[in-house]
Formats: C-alpha cells, structure tokens, sequence
C-alpha cells in the first residue's frame, strides 16, 4: 500500500470578505519528496502556504499535518506541530539585533531544554549545513541577501523539523546566488532526508529542485504532476499547443515566459475605455458632459 501523505490539503477554500481567494484545493505531498508550488502573482499560492502551516484557517476544508488537522486546533495544539516544521521566509526574517548564531540559537533556547554548551554545538552543526559557521558572529547588516536567505534556513533546521517550507526562496536573488540556495536545497533534502515546500514563481528554480509540480492559477489548481510531465508541456511546439485546452496553454504560457496567450489575453480582454467610464461606452455617449462651457458658440 502507499504511504499516506505527510502532507493533505482537502478542499481547502479561503474567502477575504467577499473575495474567494482559494477555490477547493486539494494537494497531497509525500514524505521526502520536493513538492514546487508555483503560479502567478495573486494566483493564491502565498496563501496557500500561510494555511497550511497554520498561520491563518481555511475558511473551509482541512490542512492534514503529521496527522493532525491544522485546521482544527488550537493555538497549543498548533504550536506542538510548528515543532516539527520549519520555515524559510523571504525577507529571511532575522532579528536584526541579534548575530546570525543567536537567531539560530533562539528556537533551541525558546522550545528545548538543551544546556547551552549543546545548543552553541547544534548552531555550529546548523551553520555549517548552510555554510555559514565563520560568519557566526556577523549582524544581518553586515551580510549579504543570499546570506540572510541561508541564515533564516539555518534557524529553520534549528530543530531537525521533518518539513521545510520556503516562501520564495530565491527572491532579490543574483542568478548565481539563487542557483547556489537551489543546489542547498537539494542537499539538505537529500542528507536530512526531509520533505520540502518551495513556493515560488521563478520557473529556473523550480525545475532545478521539484520532485514533483503544482500550478495555481486565480485560486484554482489547474495541474499536480511530476517534473517530467511539466517540462513535457513547456516543450510543446506551437501546432501542438493549439489543439491544447485553456488551461494547459495557460500553464504553457507561464512556463515559457511567453508574451502571448491566455495569460495576456485574459488582461487585455478588459475595455480601457469602459474602466476609465466605469461603464460600458454606450451608456455615455447620449450622457450630458458634467462640464457645460457658458460661452456662446460665436465667442469661438
């Protein structure tokens, strides 16, 4: 029999006032395997995220975790599962009054009750995964971005969490330091043998480290697949795309980078005229101008 997922995603929906901004989400990741969520800006892939290590609850459906519903419990219940996960987050998140050391050092401190000659050991052990362990001392305004990114992840294996979760983890990053935190992640996956999340729009990234692929497009997921079935799309020619539905050219298009296609089209099918009016045309064309002159004609 399979293994059941580490990670499930059920139906989850997610509504902001009046605004759905998740629409039945369903996504199972598997223990060791790298899972990429990607998709456009606003296509609700942040927030995805945030549901699923309980940072805000689904406005409906269930976020399974280590066995638990997130969704589910309470602030306590939640903060025995964070124990078992960590998270990269963009910015890096660090404390900027502390050394990179103490920011890795501060879960240890907060959830463990680790002597400290064993928690500096863990810090050094950490720093050194990353590839940090000489610049221990150094503040974050004192190093660089990519720098930063690879402290946070530090903090985030402070724990030996099962679950690594990335926001966007080469974000501001040069192509070569974003290519050096993608082959970290590879290593880390493979030596601690751990599961990762990777949200992330940038698409050389993600096929550097996915095991697997999920698109998500105006909070619907339009495609879970492997790599492999992924890149088979993108390489598609173009008589072979036209026969294609919507939503695979649309996944194709953001693939490629392509000027042309759904995506663009979907933008360009809103009338400039009519959002300027804030109306079809035809309903101001007979309407009297709200600026009337007083001058006759024949002062003209």
């Amino acid at each position: 029999m399979a293994e059941e997922p580490i990670i499930s995603v059920q139906d989850v929906v997610k509504e902001f006032d009046d605004k759905r901004v998740l629409d039945g989400i369903n996504l199972d990741v598997q223990a060791g395997e790298t899972m990429v969520i990607m998709g456009g800006s606003g296509s609700g892939k942040s927030t995805l995220l945030r549901i699923m290590i309980g940072s805000i609850p689904a406005t409906e459906g269930a976020v399974w975790l280590f066995g638990k519903n997130v969704c589910e419990l309470d602030e306590s219940g939640l903060n025995g599962v964070r124990k078992k996960f960590g998270i990269l987050f963009q910015s890096g998140a660090l404390f900027n009054s502390m050394t990179v050391a103490q920011n890795v050092a501060l879960p240890l401190q907060e959830h463990t009750d680790l002597a400290s000659e064993i928690i500096e050991i863990q810090v050094k052990i950490k720093l050194e995964l990353v590839g940090l362990r000489e610049h221990a001392d150094k503040f974050p305004s004192q190093i660089s971005g990519g720098m930063k990114k690879r402290a946070g992840l530090a903090r985030a294996l402070s724990l030996d969490p099962r679950v690594l979760f990335y926001d966007e983890p080469s974000a501001g990053l040069d192509p070569v330091t974003s290519a050096e935190i993608d082959q970290l992640i590879i290593d880390l996956t493979k030596k601690l043998h751990v599961t990762s999340v990777v949200v992330t729009h940038e698409m050389d990234s993600a096929f550097a480290i996915a095991d697997r692929m999920a698109m998500l497009d105006k909070g619907r997921m339009l495609r879970v697949g492997t790599r492999e079935s992924f890149e088979a799309l993108m390489n598609k020619d173009d008589a072979s795309a036209a026969g294609m539905g919507v939503d695979d050219r649309l996944i194709r298009q953001f693939l490629r980078g392509d000027p042309v296609g759904p995506i663009t089209e979907r933008k360009e099918s809103t009338n400039y005229a009519e959002d300027l009016l804030g109306g079809p045309v035809e309903e101001h064309r007979e309407k009297t101008p709200s600026v009337v002159t007083t001058r006759s004609s024949a002062v003209r």
